[in-house]
């Protein structure tokens, strides 16, 4: 375990500090109880939600208390910022479901962690009761003054009131951990800084007694404007194997451009910084050779998969891109299944059903295009097909 006194520092170093209240850095010189809250709009996390538990697990090591509000209340509302148009409203069974799977997926990456769902003290507070103790203590004044809410005014889009009052919500959040837990810290993406001030100036209002907060910098492709996290194709990139397989979630990284790749390996490595300076330096050396991607694909699969996944990818990656097709012969079903999606193929099937399964081809139309123009390629070996379409795009029958 790291001294608690440099995790600020080393947040600073890795371009992780973007607003902060002074003396944050002060506080958390001696262990503190630190909290990060996400919402159950989905029932897994995606690779954009993991950088905040990636900087909760660093706090942990430096001997901070990790806390994670998994917000079965405010899910009920949604939080609106980033957003131009008014969330669906989630059904309450939908939300219970995603709070099982999101503390489960998070426990894995946070096993030492609080999980705490904020709607022991949100789903039976009386609104008369809130609007006295709450929000005699809020300014309208700063509310209108978020970036999201003045761009919903002034492009006249539908702003709910339940929307409007989210960031009471988190705010009272924030006070309420720390009445039960004593919690000082709170942080989270930039487009929450808002919210997370009106927390930290509720306590001030409530108790007399301060508290600290620091918020990170939201990553955007700056080839797209888009924030991190999809691909080209606007698919998100999942934690959850069945939505995203560990193969797709590697070759994700492994082809971030090198205009983004260097925050990014600051940003989520758990590399020691002299380490990764090094490895940067070598990474500009040769771009080509892709070393910064590779040396970071391999250590998120590590953590958030397994070495066997790993080592699976390794295989593929060798059969797959280098035409070495045999090699598949040597990864039993099982690991292959865990690692990338595969199909069941018949003798029935023709190439053009088998593009169809396999979604190379979104129509029979489509897949008889792709095979006149020579734009598929099909490989065969003892007990599996590979289909191939361009460089990069593949499918993997197991032969039945």
């Amino acid at each position: 375990m790291n001294s608690a006194g440099n995790l600020f520092d080393e947040l600073k170093e890795r371009k992780l500090i973007y607003n902060f209240i002074p003396k944050t850095r002060e506080h958390l010189l001696t262990p503190r109880k630190i909290y990060v809250g996400i919402d159950p709009t989905s029932d897994s996390l995606h690779i954009g939600h993991l950088l905040q538990f990636i900087t909760l697990k660093r706090a942990i090591r430096y001997g901070h208390q990790g806390i994670v509000i998994i917000g079965g209340g405010t899910a009920l509302i949604g939080d609106p910022s980033g957003k131009n148009e008014e969330r669906p409203v989630l059904a309450e069974k939908e939300i219970k479901n995603n709070i099982k799977s999101l503390t489960t997926q998070i426990k894995k990456l946070l096993p030492s962690a609080i999980f705490i769902d904020n709607s022991i003290w949100l789903k039976n507070f009386r609104l008369i009761d809130f609007l006295r103790e709450i929000g005699k203590q809020i300014s309208i004044n700063t509310m209108i003054d978020l970036e999201f809410i003045k761009q919903r005014l002034q492009n006249n889009r539908y702003l709910s009131l339940a929307e409007f009052t989210y960031q009471t919500l988190q705010s009272y959040d924030f006070y309420q951990l720390f009445l039960r837990e004593n919690c000082t810290v709170q942080f989270g993406g930039s487009d929450q800084w808002g919210n997370i001030i009106q927390g930290v100036e509720l306590i001030k209002k409530k108790t007399g007694k301060s508290v600290f907060a620091f918020s990170q910098p939201l990553i955007i492709d700056p080839d797209t404007g888009r924030k991190f996290g999809k691909t080209e194709k606007g698919k998100a990139i999942w934690l959850d194997s069945s939505k995203t397989s560990p193969f797709e979630f590697y070759q994700f990284i492994y082809n971030i451009k090198d205009n983004l790749i260097i925050d990014l390996v600051l940003y989520y490595s758990f590399k020691p910084l002299e380490e990764l300076t090094e490895l940067l330096k070598q990474h500009k050396k040769n771009p080509e050779a892709r070393l910064a991607q590779r040396e970071l694909a391999e250590e998120l699969i590590s953590l958030l998969y397994s070495k066997k996944h790993l080592e699976t990818i390794e295989k593929l990656n060798l059969a797959l891109f280098n035409d070495k097709f045999n090699e598949l012969e040597k990864i039993s079903k099982t690991n292959l299944n865990k690692t990338i999606k595969t199909y069941q193929a018949n003798r029935n099937n023709t190439l053009i059903d088998l593009l169809v399964k396999t979604k190379l081809a979104t129509s029979k139309k489509e897949a008889n295009r792709l095979i006149k123009q020579n734009g598929v390629k099909k490989y065969e070996t003892k007990n599996f097909i590979v289909l191939k379409k361009g460089r990069k795009h593949f499918s993997i029958l197991i032969k039945s």
